[in-house]
């Protein structure tokens, strides 16, 4: 078999960012926590991004070290009140729904920047349905390094690559190795695009 009948014959590969995309992001997390410690949210965000924020989800410190830097930050919130609130923060948007329907026709790839222990209760369930894992935290590198896609990409089987995130920047560094992209948008139509390239234009459901 060559490789144009080879290339045929491979699913589509199907790359999701998790934040943002399929499930919220962390902002309601920061907010709540803002509020829940008298501090503003501006001055917690730009210490975390200052002092740990690369290092977490690079897994160059652990999730405790998180905590505890957060509890020296806020020392008014306890730790079963932070951690209740990243799992109140960390729901399913509803293109986690459409996985499996997806998988039927596209091989499933994850690549984040995460740890992995705060998203894996997401895919309770559906990980038949995943084909690879790339989390930040485990890979020891953070999107936008290119090292964290070319980590993912090892992992891809077809050529036919198509990414979604919601943040610019890091779709940059995807068509850089010659993905096509998508920028999931906050109201979802972005699910749309993904299913007219799975069936064809005038799908809506499948």
């Amino acid at each position: 078999m060559n490789a144009d009948e080879n290339a045929k014959m491979t699913k589509p590969q199907l790359v999701f960012d998790v934040g943002g995309v399929l499930a919220d992001n962390l902002d309601g997390f920061w907010s709540g926590l803002a509020q829940s410690g008298g501090i503003e949210r501006r001055t917690l965000r730009r210490r975390y991004k200052e002092e740990v924020g690369s290092r977490l989800w690079s897994g160059l410190i652990t999730e405790d070290e998180f905590w505890a830097w957060l509890s020296n930050v806020c020392p008014g919130i306890e730790p079963a009140h932070a951690r209740a609130l990243l799992r109140e923060t960390l729901v399913p948007l509803p293109a986690l729904g459409r996985l499996e329907t997806w998988s039927r026709q596209a091989d499933i790839h994850i690549l984040s920047n995460h740890l992995a222990a705060w998203i894996q209760p997401l895919f309770a369930g559906r990980t038949p349905h995943i084909a690879s894992f790339t989390v930040s935290s485990e890979a020891g590198f953070h999107k936008p390094d290119r090292r964290l896609f070319e980590y993912a990409a090892a992992k891809l089987k077809g050529t036919d690559i198509c990414f979604v995130d919601d943040k610019e920047n890091n779709l940059e560094t995807a068509r850089l190795l010659g993905w096509e992209t998508i920028l999931a948008d906050s109201a979802g139509c972005w699910i749309r695009e993904i299913d007219r390239r799975l069936y064809g234009e005038g799908i809506t459901d499948v």
